[in-house]
């Protein structure tokens, strides 16, 4: 199985790359300085000259306070860039599997959100990868669409770095955190592992047809609030006070529930949600070794 990734310079990518090397599976990365997802002849060529058996695409642009500031920029990579791919996917006879976001919902409902919901994002970056799902919907039939929601890794920048560094600063402070937000924070090697466990399903059978969108997210839900207590527990002085969203501020709206209903992902492909304290007790531990 030839796996041909787009965005490996990204957290997802890096933990796709480091864990298809742990199972003995064959990636070949791209970054952006090696393939720009908005230069259609730059993506088809790297498909000639690779010869993939499936592409994963996991560049995105991902900061969702900018996006409300450049959202130009933002529906360039994550609508026309994900198009691109799917266009030169689909004339080379590959499939996609492509990832996406819990932002795309609106947030005002308490249950955890189905593939099949209504979508309403509330903010640019939100629908910006909505439309990149249109774009990929109707370019590639032979496509799957990963949602995923507060991804957290070793590599890259994420809430448990900022929260680990915030709490080693502020250690006579306060340190305040939004309790109104849930969802299902996801860790990067989980979501790796998913994807090459679609994968490979995706190349060993060839009458696969339930092409089209799925969850995958870490669980339990939990607030941003109760996520940074777990991370923190133990590591600061600091006074960590929750807060509504109300009191703090961003350039984008966030929903104020994001939590992705999985089961649909385990009913196909078999794949669990994976406890997210589980893999958060594991990094921490990593990262202090290292330090």
């Amino acid at each position: 199985m030839s796996i041909l990734l787009f965005g490996s310079g990204g957290q997802l990518g890096a933990a796709l790359r480091w864990r298809a090397l742990a199972s003995g599976r064959s990636v070949l990365g791209l970054n952006r300085q090696d393939v720009d997802i908005c230069d259609m002849d730059a993506v088809a060529a790297a498909l000639v000259m690779q010869k993939p058996d499936i592409v994963i695409n996991c560049a995105a642009y991902t900061n969702v306070d900018q996006a409300e500031r450049e959202p130009a920029r933002a529906f360039e990579v994550n609508e026309t860039g994900a198009g691109n791919v799917a266009a030169a996917t689909a004339e080379a006879g590959l499939p996609l599997i492509t990832i996406s976001t819990d932002y795309v919902f609106a947030g005002a409902t308490d249950a955890g959100y189905a593939e099949t919901d209504a979508t309403g994002p509330i903010n640019a970056y939100g629908r910006s990868k909505l439309a990149g799902e249109h774009r990929v919907a109707l370019l590639n039939p032979r496509h799957v669409i990963v949602r995923t929601s507060w991804l957290f890794g070793e590599i890259g920048s994420n809430f448990v770095k900022t929260m680990l560094r915030l709490g080693a600063e502020q250690t006579d402070g306060i340190i305040n955190v939004v309790d109104d937000q849930f969802g299902g924070p996801t860790p990067a090697a989980a979501l790796a592992d998913a994807l090459l466990a679609i994968s490979a399903r995706l190349l060993a059978d060839r009458q696969f047809d339930k092409w089209g969108i799925y969850h995958f997210a870490g669980q339990p839900a939990v607030s941003w609030y109760g996520f940074a207590e777990a991370i923190l527990d133990g590591r600061t002085t600091a006074d960590l006070h929750p807060v509504a969203t109300t009191e703090m501020p961003r350039a984008a709206r966030r929903p104020a529930n994001s939590i992705l209903s999985c089961i649909h992902i385990k009913d196909v492909f078999g794949i669990e949600q994976p406890d997210w304290r589980e893999a958060l007790a594991a990094l921490l531990a990593k990262l202090d070794s290292s330090s």
